[in-house]
């Protein structure tokens, strides 16, 4: 067992050249760990007893470097500092761990959505992706619906309004929800079961489009595992060592990576929904007459304006 004593010897040893400053910390180390209920870490098991005191090194470095004989004997200096470089360690163990917890159920999380995407993948066999081609009959439904006007005197605010709607339902077929569905229908004049067959068949053509989004925010958030899982081992090395450079790399990569996925998604091509010359297709009518109802239907909201007339908006 090193003596505790040989401490007051280390800044000797370190002054005249027979230690250089690595060693002299890794001296510093190992008197500490030969001694230590004298340093007080007496109750922490030996495991992490040997991952404290390795921790240490480069803080023993920088004590030493700070050492002043004025101060008193290193001994008594070591002494005095290990409480603190203890309680730091500590702390960083609970952050690191809570760390890995949180990447641990977040990768969990990811990997068993993506398995249950593909269990349902293998069960009901995806349409065919180009498909806006194959909805006749929906073309057909939504294509007499747009040129209905059952009333010759209805406004044609009114009127303009419903084939706004229609053309935003569409727009927004993949999102649209069973109370959307019964005022779309109401606003048409035709029944909830009829246009939800037909915004299904719309559906059915965006499936491929809702794979590609996924796909991304799968990689988007396997990205942020590995964000999660280096910050995490960052905690555990040495700044000024190669690894952690290394490991500083890595993590910005997979963070530009994680940045970068996010700003696709939020790009409006990257919606789940027909594009224009689809809805065009669908309506028979020329794309930049879909833009106008788009912009119509926009306006109206930023006014505070119903899109759909006063009674069926109010529930009929």
């Amino acid at each position: 067992m090193e003596n505790v004593d040989a401490l007051d010897c280390v800044p000797v040893a370190l002054e005249s050249g027979s230690l250089s400053l690595e060693k002299a910390a890794m001296k510093v180390m190992e008197i500490i760990y030969t001694n230590p209920g004298r340093f007080g870490i007496l109750d922490m098991d030996e495991d992490a007893r040997s991952d404290f005191l390795l921790d240490a090194i480069p803080k023993f470095r920088g004590l030493l470097e700070r050492y002043d004989k004025s101060f008193g004997p290193l001994g008594a200096y070591v002494y005095h500092s290990i409480p603190g470089l203890r309680m730091t360690w500590e702390r960083r163990q609970i952050d690191a761990e809570s760390a890995k917890a949180a990447a641990r159920a977040s990768v969990r999380n990811i990997y068993e959505d993506v398995a249950e995407r593909k269990a349902l993948a293998v069960a009901e066999p995806l349409p065919a992706k180009n498909a806006f081609g194959g909805v006749e009959e929906g073309t057909l439904f939504f294509k007499r619906i747009f040129e209905n006007r059952k009333n010759l005197l209805e406004p044609k605010k009114v009127f303009y309004g419903k084939r706004s709607a229609l053309i935003l339902a569409l727009k927004s077929a993949w999102y649209i929800d069973d109370a959307g569905v019964q005022k779309l229908s109401a606003c048409c004049g035709c029944s909830s079961e009829v246009m939800a067959e037909a915004l299904a068949k719309v559906k059915d053509c965006l499936v491929a489009k809702s794979e590609k989004r996924q796909k991304l925010c799968d990689m988007r958030d396997r990205a942020w595992y590995f964000v999660c899982k280096y910050r995490q081992r960052l905690l555990s090395l040495d700044s000024d060592s190669e690894e952690w450079k290394k490991v500083k790399r890595k993590l910005d990569y997979h963070l530009a990576s994680w940045k970068s996925k996010n700003r696709v998604l939020h790009d409006d091509r990257m919606r789940v929904s027909p594009g224009n010359d689809d809805l065009a297709r669908i309506f028979k009518i020329k794309r930049h007459r879909v833009s106008l109802f788009l912009k119509r239907a926009r306006r109206m909201a930023e006014s505070g304006e119903p899109l759909f007339p006063m009674e069926i908006s109010d529930g009929d």
